[in-house]
């Protein structure tokens, strides 16, 4: 990939599994805030709207808001990108769509990526300054959820202009006055000023007016009418200049517009098929309009490379490029579909990626319990430190809560308010795993703060209910799902201790190549600690609170631990695979 700046904004050349160069204009920061502002507005309405129709419908409404919220924030990116092949509808409205930057669609697993780093580009607050300083600094317009995901954004080249013809060449034309980038920059505003709002296309056309204003001479006109706009004077300007700069090229020239009228019908047909793709991908196809849609695809990637030889009008060569880029798109966004299926998922991958990545796990492990045993030692030794961590509510809770009896209620939550309770428990703790992922990407300075910051607080909690005789009962309650809770939690953090060390030990790799390698292969420990806390969070919502002995959940709780070892530790392996998951080959006769 080779990364140019043309005009007024960055490109990206791409090179296809064809060998053919295809080129991008990359998103800027102005565009793509314009395009997370109406996300957001989208986001805050949909919000409201939900809020105002279950507002009085209780319990289940609220779990329902929760759900909703959670999607808002984490979700929503997520789903629209994954869907509309790298698009939101704020996005696809600014004409911006995300793509890998080897030039293939986004991927489900690019998009979760990009979309969990969201939360370290918005620092601080929400106000975007980390997130924008990498679209500056970054010589392809990426921020810091593209570079772990290896995405990019770009204007999207989905097609836009029918084929047109080549200018035909006219020998008494005259010499260009203008450059050849002058001119490809000309050509480029008028082959996309329709697909422009009115208010940009002004500020776009006095920008390029202005860059090309001093090659027409001492009154920077050029004979053109003073009173008219800088955008009819650059349409006027093309329409004077396509000819000269057609005689100049000469032979060349005449190539490329004979290509374009022998090309004329097979363009129309394979432009008709993308419009067809893109409104329901190749599913949509027969047989037939696949095989012609896969012969039409590889004869305009050739007709790219020929327009580029016979040199082309800037015109017809951005078409030709939009159009095969839009094929392009459309044909690897179908063979990147193939995903593991669920099962095998949790069956096979899961338990060797947890395997595979015991280290980085095992230390978040001891970040988290080193500083929970150290704050309850702190807290059984002087009980005052406890009124200075924990919360009031917590405080009174364990003041009031009945001693001398193990099986007394740890908090009351009547039966209507579960899913609402189980609801809260479940996307509060996804978003802290989320965050934990996302925060190694600060040298795992953010990992590491959470882990201590949470062990802190339960070490805490233990302690101050142990001074008050009524240890049992917190653990009681806990026990069923703290084992679920606490292992995903340690896979979060494990796997944001991973991405921190594409910082800070890259290896033989550059920084870039090895976030991106990681933040890979640590995925899937965040997908285990969600599963983890979907069945956590079910558990605390309805067995935990229950009236069932304190035995009965113990016994629930160590058959959980049980099991969570005996899967971690021995599913998915078979004698075909290695320690490290990987197929073993045949060994030699």
């Amino acid at each position: 990939m080779g990364d140019t700046r043309a005009g007024l904004h960055r490109r990206v050349s791409l090179e296809t599994p064809e060998h053919v160069k295809l080129e991008y204009q990359l998103a800027d920061l102005g565009s793509r805030a314009a395009a997370l502002a109406l996300d957001l507005a989208i986001i805050v309405t949909a919000i409201l709207l939900v809020a105002l129709v279950f507002r009085y419908t209780g319990g289940l409404g609220q779990a329902v808001l929760y759900v909703v919220g959670f999607f808002a924030v984490w979700g929503y990116f997520l789903f629209f990108e994954a869907v509309w092949d790298g698009r939101t509808p704020g996005k696809r409205a600014l004409g911006l769509r995300v793509l890998h930057d080897g030039g293939e669609p986004l991927s489900f697993q690019g998009s979760v990526l990009r979309n969990l780093i969201r939360i370290v580009d918005l620092q601080p607050g929400l106000a975007g300054m980390a997130g924008a300083a990498s679209i500056l600094a970054s010589r392809r317009a990426q921020r810091l959820g593209d570079l772990v995901a290896g995405t990019i954004v770009v204007r999207d080249a989905g097609g836009g202009e029918m084929f047109g013809d080549e200018a035909r060449t006219d020998g008494r034309a005259g010499r260009p006055r203008l450059s050849v980038e002058q001119f490809a920059l000309v050509s480029g505003f008028v082959a996309r000023r329709a697909d422009l709002e009115p208010d940009v296309r002004s500020r776009v056309a006095a920008s390029v007016w202005e860059a090309v204003r001093p090659a027409l001479g001492l009154d920077g006109l050029g004979g053109l009418d003073p009173e008219a706009a800088p955008d009819t004077r650059l349409v006027r300007l093309h329409d004077d200049e396509a000819p000269r700069h057609a005689a100049r090229r000469g032979g060349a020239s005449l190539q490329a517009a004979a290509m374009a009228r022998e090309r004329r019908e097979a363009w129309a047909a394979y432009t008709d098929l993308v419009e067809k793709g893109r409104a329901g991908g190749l599913d949509r196809f027969s047989e037939a309009e696949v095989r012609a849609f896969g012969r039409l695809y590889r004869g305009v990637t050739a007709d790219l490379a020929r327009a580029r030889t016979y040199g082309a009008s800037p015109g017809l060569l951005e078409a030709v490029e939009r159009w095969a880029g839009a094929g392009h798109n459309l044909l690897y966004r179908a063979k990147g579909r193939a995903t593991v299926p669920l099962g095998r998922w949790i069956a096979r991958e899961l338990p060797r990626a947890v395997r595979r990545h015991h280290r980085p796990v095992l230390l978040a492990a001891l970040l988290l319990f080193g500083p929970m045993l150290a704050s309850y030692a702190a807290v059984r030794d002087r009980p005052a430190r406890a009124r200075a961590i924990m919360p009031a509510e917590m405080l009174a809770r364990a003041e009031s809560t009945a001693r001398q009896d193990i099986n007394t209620s740890y908090i009351d939550i009547d039966g209507a308010a579960r899913p609402a309770f189980s609801s809260a428990v479940v996307t509060n703790n996804v978003h802290v795993s989320f965050v934990a992922f996302a925060g190694g990407l600060l040298a795992g300075a953010g990992t590491v703060l959470i882990l201590v910051f949470n062990g802190v607080m339960l070490g805490a909690g233990f302690g101050l209910y142990a001074n008050n005789d009524v240890l049992g009962v917190i653990l009681a309650f806990v026990f069923p799902h703290g084992v679920m809770e606490l292992t995903a939690i340690c896979l979060a953090g494990g796997a944001g201790l991973g991405l921190g060390s594409a910082l800070l030990v890259p290896g033989r790799r550059t920084r870039r190549e090895a976030l991106r390698e990681r933040g890979r292969a640590f995925l899937s420990l965040v997908g285990g600690a969600v599963l983890l806390l979907i069945v956590a969070g079910l558990v605390e919502g309805f067995y935990s609170p229950s009236g069932l002995p304190a035995a009965a959940k113990f016994v629930f709780g160590g058959a959980t631990a049980l099991l969570l070892t005996a899967y971690f530790g021995f599913a998915g392996r078979g004698s075909d695979d290695d320690p490290r998951g990987r197929v073993r080959a045949a060994p030699a006769p």
